[in-house]
């Protein structure tokens, strides 16, 4: 062997280095709208390349059941420069979705991506939806929006027998190739909440659970099947008085957002109203 080839141990600083997401720079959101109450403002990494829940350390993502509605998990906070901007500094490089919590009006907004459930399948982003083509009069009409499709999953999660008493979409999005007659997979944002009072409660009387996961159908011989592998995204619980005060709503405009490797990156985003937002899907007062 020539004499300049040597071997050189590679410590497992290095090898965490690789494995982890490379620091990036800083992510400004410049806000419209009142911004004075926002309580919180965190970045969530979430998910790693592969579709594994993932810490921005490279670390595994295991959601809390002991974490709380108005203060979950983030790699990263911002805070408020001046009124409607907000930095967050030194965020690791990757995509995250961001979560912002008015405490005081028991608001919660998110962001969220449809994240694969099984392994080496793509990411959708958040404003993915269900496609298809269509021919009339010899012309191809494409990305037509695909309401049997997408009504017949939205029937399938809520008609199913579940645990919980409450099983709601918040998204759906789905594949789409050019010339398709159906998705081959859609994916959903889903609610599930249990409110009821069980026939045990021991320690939890009046406690409520509330999860969001991700599932996906895919398409079996002309109908659409959900697979058995989900993604939990959040989990809590809390009781049931407080679960039904809250707003916690999933806006995609939240999600996917990019962070460099190196140097800065500014995002704009307008505060909804809850109130004249149906589009917003999620946990409202009820």
């Amino acid at each position: 062997m020539p004499r300049f080839f040597r071997f050189v141990p590679i410590s497992v600083l290095s090898v965490l280095l690789f494995l982890s997401p490379t620091f990036g720079g800083d992510l400004t959101v410049r806000i419209t709208g009142d911004d004075s109450d926002i309580t919180f403002f965190g970045a969530f990494y979430h998910w790693d390349a592969d579709g594994l829940p993932k810490k921005a350390d490279g670390s595994a993502y295991l959601p809390d059941t002991k974490e709380k509605i108005d203060a979950p998990y983030a790699d990263g906070r911002a805070v408020r420069v001046k009124p409607g901007e907000w930095l967050f500094e030194k965020l690791p490089a990757g995509t995250y979705d961001l979560i912002l919590i008015k405490a005081g009006q028991r608001l919660r907004l998110e962001g969220y991506r449809f994240a694969p459930v099984l392994d080496f399948d793509p990411f959708l982003p958040p404003d993915a939806k269900v496609l298809r083509d269509v021919e009339e009069d010899g012309v191809i009409k494409e990305q037509v929006d695909d309401k049997e499709s997408r009504d017949f999953v939205e029937h399938e999660i809520t008609s199913a027998p579940h645990y919980e008493n409450k099983v709601v979409p918040v998204a759906l999005g789905g594949s789409y190739k050019k010339g398709q007659e159906k998705p081959k997979f859609i994916r959903a944002v889903v609610m599930l909440l249990r409110d009821e009072t069980t026939t045990y409660e021991g320690d939890m009387a009046g406690a409520a659970t509330l999860r969001f996961e991700i599932w996906e159908f895919a398409d079996k011989t002309g109908t659409y099947v959900k697979n058995r592998k989900t993604h939990v995204m959040r989990r809590i619980i809390l009781t049931r008085d407080e679960v039904r005060k809250w707003t916690w709503l999933w806006d995609p405009a939240l999600g996917n957002i990019e962070v460099p490797q190196s140097g800065g990156k500014t995002v704009e985003y307008a505060l909804p109203d809850p109130e004249k937002s149906p589009e917003l899907k999620g946990l409202r007062p009820y």
